[in-house]
């Protein structure tokens, strides 16, 4: 055990705290994914979304890409058990290889699918969404919302974070990165209507905010299934 796993709940979690752990984690991965799960920390506000986790959740991370956020929850302690999923058969692979260092891991799995697909079965205390929505296609959007819903144990979160479509200048930086990173056009959607759809499918609204890290502007929401 780390000192940041030991000491962080009492302590709280920075960005570099965050970052030193994913690069503990993935420190035997080979490539380009090893840096990028090193590196993201500085620009996704992890150390704030993991204190909406309560410890011995159960989690689905959907669009988990290499595993981060599943990764460092495991690590402090926070989950009973998690499914993750992505598009990128190669982030899952790298995935699957660093679950099994992961405490807990037989209860812990990574799988290749889309979004669009059906998800895996169950119900989840928690489900995440985290820079997910822009890479859906605006007619989607909604129906992104209601899968997570139905994915949700009675009392369960959803934890929804994405990039912020204001200031126009941050959205355009965040805009180029995806061009240039993965040559996709984004599509924001204004977090009012995200709320809107949620309370549409009977979430609650619990807690909202928001962030700049580097050039990028975060918000984030969270809802719970009453």
């Amino acid at each position: 055990m780390t000192d940041i796993e030991a000491h962080s709940r009492a302590n709280g979690l920075a960005a570099r705290d965050v970052a030193k752990l994913a690069r503990h984690i993935f420190a035997d991965v080979r490539g380009g994914i090893k840096y990028k799960q090193g590196l993201r920390p500085y620009i996704c506000p992890f150390h704030v979304l993991v204190d909406y986790i309560s410890s011995n959740a159960t989690l689905l991370d959907v669009g988990c890409v290499a595993g981060l956020f599943i990764s460092v929850l495991a690590r402090l302690g926070r989950l009973q058990s998690a499914v993750g999923f992505d598009a990128d058969r190669a982030a899952i692979s790298a995935a699957q290889n660093i679950s099994r260092a992961l405490p807990n891991s037989s209860r812990i799995r990574f799988e290749h699918r889309d979004a669009h697909e059906m998800w895996p079965d169950g119900l989840f205390d928690v489900v995440c969404l985290i820079d997910v929505m822009h890479h859906v296609s605006p007619d989607k959007q909604a129906e992104l919302i209601t899968n997570a819903t139905e994915h949700l144990a009675e009392g369960g979160i959803l934890l929804y974070k994405d990039m912020a479509c204001r200031p126009l200048w941050r959205a355009w930086a965040n805009r180029l990165h995806d061009l240039l990173s993965v040559g996709e056009w984004i599509y924001y959607a204004k977090l009012d209507d995200v709320i809107a759809w949620a309370r549409a499918e009977g979430l609650h609204l619990d807690d909202r905010g928001s962030m700049n890290m580097l050039w990028y502007r975060h918000e984030w929401c969270v809802f719970h299934r009453l």
